[in-house]
């Protein structure tokens, strides 16, 4: 397909289309390494229309829908293209309309023949949101060299990979292997790649033909050898109708690995001690109900009814770190589930009393997800006991707002108001302005007005 495409240009001598056969394996492995569409493209006898004779699709993140090796490239839709068929320079992060009409950006890079004339370029495209990951440190280093002189463009490109790579030939010989390709094959005690068959290069037993015959059955695997966890893809490349050849990608990923194994052992530890946490606190929750049973001051009762509740709003966010084995938790999740518990233990059935939850869904840390709990536990407690003395029925409304720098909560409740001056010095709120200024490094903002009800928002640092 490519040798005819390439001869339907009409530009191309059979020494130059030789070139850019060669240029289409790294083609391919510059779509494999990077997930992104490579072309290669080659000038027709039209000076504003090139050719497509081939294309490199990544498996998942190709943007488009098909392979358009044959299609027709334009001036007026990729620019670049033309500019560096004229003048033989690269051309960096151009912008450029794609055969489906979509808006793309494009690193394209000259191939010259012995002659030093342009006979195709190199293109690598991707979108928009794709620039920062094309641009990282690895991908950018292949792409300087991939910007600069194309002398023996496969060993120099394939140096700039942090994957191990080797080429076999149509015999399963390997011809090439990169760098890190021949530092980790030393490693695992193997002196020589090139020349060796690919059957003893391989990490498990497969034939060189089976793989080029049914390359999705050993298209990639995890594999285990000595102290090494290798990530090994094998990538089958079509040269010809008749010729295929094979690249092995090695990757080296037991750091990864590792870390993952003490990720997976850090966690069990995480929901081991929140677990504690939440065992220990409910049991300090019963040790205080079982004192308020022999109380019977009913001042002093309250206030080990709400020194138990406090309590239980803390237990309630180890028992839910305690599942997640995570030390960040949704606030949202842990106000519905506070509130839940909160209006289905200590709220007076026979008020007619709803209840609601909206806003934003965001994380916050274990630490600042026990301070806001503890001050909406206290302010609903607030609203719940003194909103409503003398009213059948009310509403309470928690919104969740996030901001870029500070977030913020605000209670609501139509019930009967308060003088804010008066209760400034009531327990309850002396525990939530510490909380808020003190913990949570945020403001406190109370409104109230007489049968209009009370609002209360708080702020706290993301």
């Amino acid at each position: 397909m490519l040798k005819l495409l390439c001869k339907i240009c009409a530009t191309l001598t059979p020494s130059d289309i030789d070139i850019v056969e060669q240029m289409s394996n790294v083609a391919t492995i510059l779509s494999n390494i990077l997930d992104m569409d490579v072309f290669l493209d080659c000038p027709t006898k039209k000076e504003d229309e090139a050719m497509v004779v081939f294309h490199a699709r990544p498996e998942k993140s190709s943007l488009y829908s098909k392979d358009i090796s044959g299609e027709i490239a334009h001036r007026f839709n990729e620019p670049a293209v033309f500019r560096t068929f004229e003048t033989g320079l690269p051309s960096r992060n151009y912008k450029a309309v794609t055969q489906e009409k979509a808006n793309v950006l494009q690193n394209i890079l000259p191939i010259f023949n012995s002659l030093d004339e342009v006979i195709c370029v190199i293109i690598i495209e991707y979108s928009e949101q794709q620039r920062e990951f094309f641009e990282k440190e690895y991908n950018k280093k292949a792409a300087g060299i991939l910007m600069g002189q194309i002398d023996s463009l496969k060993d120099r490109v394939t140096e700039y990979i942090n994957d191990g790579i080797i080429i076999f030939n149509r015999n399963g010989y390997a011809t090439y292997a990169n760098k890190v390709a021949k530092i980790l094959y030393e490693k695992l005690g193997v002196p020589s790649i090139v020349g060796e068959s690919f059957e003893n290069l391989y990490f498990e037993r497969a034939k060189y033909n089976d793989i080029i015959n049914n390359p999705d059955e050993y298209k990639e695997k995890e594999v285990r050898i000595f102290d090494f966890i290798l990530n090994v893809q094998c990538l089958v490349s079509k040269i010809n109708e008749d010729v295929k050849r094979l690249t092995l990608i090695i990757r080296d990923i037991t750091e990864k690995k590792k870390y993952e194994e003490e990720l997976k052992i850090k966690t069990v530890y995480i929901k081991e001690i929140h677990h504690r946490v939440k065992n220990n606190l409910q049991t300090v929750a019963s040790l205080l109900r079982i004192q308020k049973r022999r109380v019977k001051n009913a001042e002093t009762k309250k206030i080990l009814d709400e020194t138990i509740n406090r309590i239980l709003s803390i237990a309630i966010t180890h028992e839910i770190l305690s599942a997640t084995g995570i030390d960040t938790i949704s606030i949202k999740h842990i106000l519905e589930i506070l509130c839940q518990n909160y209006f289905k233990n200590n709220v007076d059935k026979s008020k007619k009393i709803e209840f609601n939850i909206d806003g934003d869904e965001f994380s916050i840390s274990s630490d600042k997800a026990t301070s806001v709990a503890l001050v909406v536990n206290e302010i609903v407690q607030n609203a719940t006991e003194h909103a409503f003395v003398t009213r059948d029925s009310g509403k309470v409304e928690i919104k969740i707002l996030k901001g870029e720098k500070f977030s913020k909560i605000k209670i609501s409740d139509n019930g009967v108001g308060m003088e804010v001056k008066k209760e400034t010095n009531s327990m309850g709120l002396l525990i939530i302005n510490s909380l808020v200024k003190d913990k949570l490094k945020g403001n406190l903002e109370i409104r109230s007005k007489k049968d209009k009800g009370t609002t209360i928002e708080f702020d706290f640092k993301n």
